[in-house]
C-alpha cells in the first residue's frame, strides 16, 4: 500500500499508450490516486470484471492492481469477497492438496470454534480450474461429439451403398482383371484407394466450406445469444484453421474413406467370374449377399438416425419444460441495482450509507411499485449455505443439516412476487430491531418438521454475517417452494432472514436493490442512473433485469436443443437420401422383372405396394434398433434433463413416427416410378 503499482492489459496498453515500451515506470492516475506501471500482460490474457451480464456496458479489465486487504478482510472470518487460486507444486496431486486443506480446516475449527462450529462450519474444496470451467458441460460436449460421429457413420453408410452400386456396374471389369491374373488384395487396394481419394477430396472441400461458414455464422450466432453486446465483444474464439484442424480433417477423411470403401471392396473382389464374363451379373438384380449388405447399411442408417432424433426430441421437450418451470418468483418488470464506489480501496461503510440513501430516493420515484434490499440477487447462482441446528437434535458430523439462506428486507416478498402459504413476513419494525425471526419455504418445513406445524418453531443458524456462533430464529412464515439459484435446481431448504441495520452496515448484506416497476422498467432504470449520479459522481450502478438472468440460464438448454436439432435433421436427411438411393437402385435393377409382372397383368398399385412393403420393412427394423439406441443416449442425457423422464414416451413415439413417415416418402417416389414402367421397354432392358 505504501508504493501502489499497476499492471496493464495488452489491449489497454495498445489503446492508451500506442504500444510504447517506455510506459514501464511511468505514473498512471486512477480515481485521484497514482500508480506506477510495472508490467504489461501478454495479448492472449483476457479478464472480465463480471461473469454474469448486466444491462450496463461491461468493460474488459484494463488495469490489474494489488489486492487491497481491508480491515474487514483481515479480521472478519465470514468475509467472502475473494476467490483463492493456487498452482500445485510439481508432482503434487489434487487428492494430496485436498487432504492438506482438510487438515488446515480442522485446525481452524479447533483454533476458532466461535467462527467455525465442528459440524460443517468450514469446508475447503480443491477444484481444478479446468474442471470448474468445463466439468459441467463435459458430458454435453461428449454427447455432441458422439452425435457428429454418428452423422459421419450415416454418411459413410450412404457412400458405401453408392460404392456397392458402382461395384455392381463394374463387375465385368473386375472379373476381367481377376481373370488376367490380378490378385484379390490388389483389387481391394485399388478400390480402397479410390474411396480414400474421394473421401480426402470431400474432406478438403468440407474444411474450406466450414471455414467460410464459421466466419459468416459466428457473428450471427453471437448476436443471437442472450448476453449484452459488450460482453460478447469481451472474448473471442480463434476460428482460423491450424495444423491440428487440418490433421484431424485428414485423419477423419482417411478413416471415413476406409470405412465406406472396405465392405464394397471386399464384396466386389469376389465376383462369379463365369456369370460376370457372360454379362449375367446383374440379371434379375444383384446377388443375395449384396442385397443383404445394402439393406443392412440402410437399417443401420435408420437406427442411428432414430437414436439421434430421440435425443433431439428429449432436448426439445426439456427446453419446453424449462421454459414453463415455476420458479416461485414473478420476474416481470423487476430489475436489480448494484451500487459501488469507483475506488481502488472503497469504504464499505460509505457504500452502505449511499445504498440506503439511494434506496430511499428510489422508493419515491414514479413508476416504482416496491423495492427491497437483499444480500444476493435471485437467479444468479446458488446462494451460500449455513449450518442448521434444531432444538433437541444432536449434530451429526457425517450428515450435518444445512440450508441456503438470503438476508432480505421486509419488502422482498412483495417485490419478487413470492407467495406466502401461511404465517406472515417480518415487519419493518422487526427488521430495524434485529428481531430473531425468519421465513422458510414449504420444502424446508417438510424436511425439518415433517409431521408438525413449522410456524412457531425455532431454528439455529450460524450466519457468517453475525458475530455469534449460533442464533435462534423463530419461524413466522412459510412461502411456496422456489428455484432461487438455478432454474434446474429446487431449493431443498431455504431460510429468509430480515436485513437489520447491523447487517446492512457490514457492507455485505443489502448490497443489491431489487425494484419492481409498474410497467416496462426501462424508464425507471434511466432514472436510477440519474439518482446515483446525483448522490455521488463516483457511485457506479449496474442494472440488470431479473428476467434476463432467467433467459441467460436457459441459453445452454436452447443451444443444446438447437445443435441437437440440426444434427438430427442432418442425420434424417442423410438416412432418407440413403433409403431413396437404395430403393432407386433396386427399382433400376428389377426393371425387367417389373416389366414381366406388368405384362402378366399386375396392376400398378400392386407394384407400388411391393416396394412400399420392402421399404417399410427396412424402416421398421431400423426404428426398432433405433429405439434401443435412443434409450442408451437418453441415459447419457439424464443429467441435463429437468423434470423430463429420459424415457419420455412423447419424444420416442413422436420421432419414431416422424422417421417412418420420412422413410415412406423416400420409398414412395421410386415405387411410383416403378409402377409407370412400360412393359415393352422393360422387356428389352439390358
Amino acid at each position: 500500500g505504501a508504493h501502489p503499482v499497476a499492471v496493464l492489459t495488452y489491449g489497454f496498453w495498445q489503446r492508451r499508450f500506442g504500444g510504447d515500451p517506455g510506459v514501464i515506470g511511468t505514473t498512471l492516475a486512477l480515481n485521484d490516486k497514482s500508480f506506477t506501471v510495472v508490467g504489461v500482460m501478454p495479448p492472449r490474457f483476457v479478464l472480465n470484471r463480471e461473469v454474469m451480464p448486466t444491462v450496463d456496458a461491461i468493460q474488459q479489465t484494463d488495469v490489474l492492481l494489488p489486492l487491497p486487504m481491508s480491515e474487514a478482510a483481515r479480521t472478519d472470518r465470514g468475509h467472502e469477497d475473494y476467490n483463492i487460486f493456487a498452482r500445485l507444486k510439481p508432482g503434487v496431486t489434487v487428492a494430496q492438496a485436498q487432504a492438506e486443506m482438510d487438515a488446515i480446516a480442522d485446525r481452524m475449527k479447533q483454533q476458532y470454534p466461535a467462527n467455525y462450529p465442528p459440524t460443517g462450519g468450514l469446508t475447503i474444496s480443491v477444484v481444478p480450474l479446468l474442471e470448474q470451467v468445463v466439468g459441467k458441460i463435459r458430458l454435453a460436449l461428449y454427447v455432441l461429439l458422439g452425435a457428429v460421429g454418428f452423422v459421419l457413420l450415416i454418411a459413410c453408410a450412404n457412400v458405401a451403398n453408392l460404392l456397392l452400386a458402382r461395384a455392381a456396374s463394374r463387375q465385368k471389369e473386375i472379373a476381367v482383371r481377376l481373370a488376367l491374373g490380378a490378385s484379390r488384395s490388389r483389387i481391394i487396394r485399388q478400390l480402397l484407394t479410390e474411396s480414400v481419394v474421394l473421401a480426402v477430396a470431400g474432406g478438403a472441400v468440407a474444411l474450406l466450406l466450414t471455414s467460410w461458414a464459421l466466419a459468416a455464422l459466428y457473428p450471427v450466432v453471437m448476436a443471437q445469444l442472450p448476453i449484452p453486446h459488450h460482453l460478447a465483444e469481451s472474448f473471442a474464439l480463434n476460428l482460423d484453421p491450424d495444423l491440428r484442424v487440418f490433421g484431424f480433417a485428414l485423419l477423419a477423411s482417411v478413416i471415413a474413406g476406409v470405412a465406406a470403401g472396405l465392405a464394397p471392396a471386399l464384396q466386389a473382389s469376389r465376383p462369379n467370374l463365369s456369370a460376370a464374363l457372360k454379362d449375367e451379373g446383374s440379371t434379375f438384380g444383384a446377388h443375395l449377399r449384396q442385397s443383404r449388405l445394402r439393406n443392412g447399411l440402410v437399417v443401420v442408417q435408420l437406427a442411428v438416425c432414430l437414436s439421434l432424433l430421440a435425443g433431439t426430441g428429449l432436448l426439445i421437450r426439456n427446453l419446453q419444460k424449462v421454459g414453463t418451470i415455476d420458479t416461485g418468483l414473478e420476474t416481470a418488470n423487476v430489475f436489480a441495482v448494484t451500487a459501488s464506489l469507483q475506488s481502488p480501496q472503497p469504504d464499505a461503510r460509505r457504500e452502505a450509507d449511499l445504498r440506503r440513501l439511494l434506496a430511499t430516493r428510489l422508493r419515491s420515484l414514479p413508476g416504482v411499485n416496491s423495492l427491497a434490499e437483499v444480500e444476493r440477487q435471485p437467479l444468479t447462482g446458488m446462494p451460500p449455505s449455513v449450518s442448521v441446528m434444531l432444538p433437541g437434535q444432536t449434530p451429526s458430523a457425517d450428515s450435518p443439516l444445512r440450508a441456503r439462506f438470503n438476508i432480505v428486507s421486509p419488502g422482498y416478498f412483495e417485490t419478487v412476487g413470492l407467495r406466502l402459504r401461511r404465517g406472515r413476513s417480518f415487519s419493518e419494525q422487526e427488521a430495524q430491531a434485529g428481531a430473531a425471526v425468519c421465513v422458510i419455504t414449504e420444502a424446508t418445513a417438510q424436511r425439518f418438521w415433517p409431521n408438525t406445524e413449522a410456524i412457531g418453531q425455532r431454528i439455529g443458524l450460524n450466519l457468517p454475517a453475525l458475530n455469534a456462533t449460533e442464533q435462534q430464529f423463530e419461524v413466522i412464515g412459510v412461502t411456496c417452494d422456489t428455484r432461487s439459484g438455478w432454474v434446474w435446481q429446487k431449493d431443498e431448504a431455504f431460510v429468509y432472514v430480515p436485513l437489520s441495520a447491523a447487517l446492512g452496515e457490514s457492507g455485505r448484506a443489502g448490497q443489491t436493490l431489487l425494484v419492481r416497476a409498474a410497467n416496462d422498467p426501462q424508464g425507471v432504470m434511466q432514472a436510477v442512473r440519474a439518482e446515483a449520479e446525483a448522490l455521488d459522481p463516483n457511485l457506479r450502478v449496474r442494472l440488470r433485469r431479473v428476467a434476463d438472468s432467467l433467459t441467460f440460464q436457459m441459453a445452454p438448454f436452447r443451444a443444446l436443443a438447437l445443435l441437437a436439432g440440426v444434427v438430427g435433421l442432418l442425420a434424417l436427411l442423410l438416412a432418407a437420401v440413403g433409403l431413396y438411393g437404395v430403393m432407386s437402385f433396386i427399382v433400376n435393377q428389377r426393371t425387367r422383372e417389373i416389366g414381366i409382372r406388368v405384362a402378366l397383368g399386375a396392376p400398378p398399385a400392386m407394384v407400388v405396394r411391393m416396394f412400399m412393403f420392402q421399404g417399410l420393412r427396412l424402416a421398421a427394423a431400423g426404428a426398432a434398433l433405433g429405439v434401443v439406441g435412443g434409450l442408451g443416449i437418453s441415459r447419457l442425457l439424464a443429467s441435463v434433463l429437468i423434470d423430463v423422464s429420459p424415457f419420455d414416451p412423447l419424444a420416442f413415439i413422436g420421432v419414431s413416427g416422424f422417421l417412418i413417415g420420412v422413410a415412406l416418402l423416400a420409398v414412395l417416389i421410386p415405387a411410383r416410378r416403378a409402377a409407370r414402367v412400360e412393359p415393352m421397354i422393360a422387356l428389352r432392358y439390358e
